[in-house]
């Protein structure tokens, strides 16, 4: 137990007395730890609620000399830290909720709204064979051997005898345009390239 009684302890506290506070901290520290623990049921929690309530022990030690029965001050300030913990849990546990509610409804309606239809996949087909058709022979040697044949960019470089930076520069640009002419299915056409 503590060296001195409580209520010169107190006393000493509530005059700032390093000493006192920290026989306090030695006495009341795995009690109040394990008091802490026993509702939040997480220790690195429990280990927060305890900083708390000794930072505010320190912090309010002028108004201690009001504390008739120090146990029970400290017990009740670790009660009230761990309810004003569940209390953050509950409303970050809310907001998660919340967030993840808001994102599934998201989804649902991008996923709703996207047309998977054959005419669509036609028509980025046609698109497709349109633009490459356009672009210099070369160009589209390496974005077809690239995306259609799956081929790695080294590969592509030694099969057309060109640098590796040639075949990423000319992907990087077929990429660019058709990003461009295909904007409209873009959710789409993220997963065909």
């Amino acid at each position: 137990m503590l060296e001195l009684n409580e209520k010169e302890i107190v006393k000493q506290l509530s005059e700032g007395n390093s000493i006192a506070f920290s026989q306090v901290v030695s006495v009341y520290h795995e009690r109040l730890l394990h008091f802490s623990f026993h509702y939040l049921n997480d220790k690195e929690l429990a280990k927060d609620v305890i900083q708390d309530v000794f930072s505010d022990l320190w912090e309010k030690h002028e108004k201690l000399s009001e504390v008739n029965n120090l146990s029970s001050w400290l017990f009740t300030l670790t009660k009230n830290q761990c309810l004003k913990k569940i209390d953050y849990l509950r409303v970050r546990q809310k907001h998660a909720d919340d967030l993840e509610k808001k994102q599934l409804d998201f989804v649902q309606g991008a996923l709703t709204k996207l047309d998977t239809s054959p005419i669509i996949f036609n028509e980025i087909n046609t698109i497709l064979s349109d633009t490459l058709s356009k672009l210099p022979s070369q160009t589209r040697q390496i974005f077809e051997l690239s995306r259609f044949e799956d081929k790695k960019n080294k590969e592509i470089a030694e099969e057309l005898n060109i640098s590796i930076k040639t075949v990423e520069a000319n992907i990087t640009k077929t990429l660019k345009i058709l990003r461009k002419e295909l904007k409209p299915y873009l959710p789409i056409i993220l997963f065909l390239f």
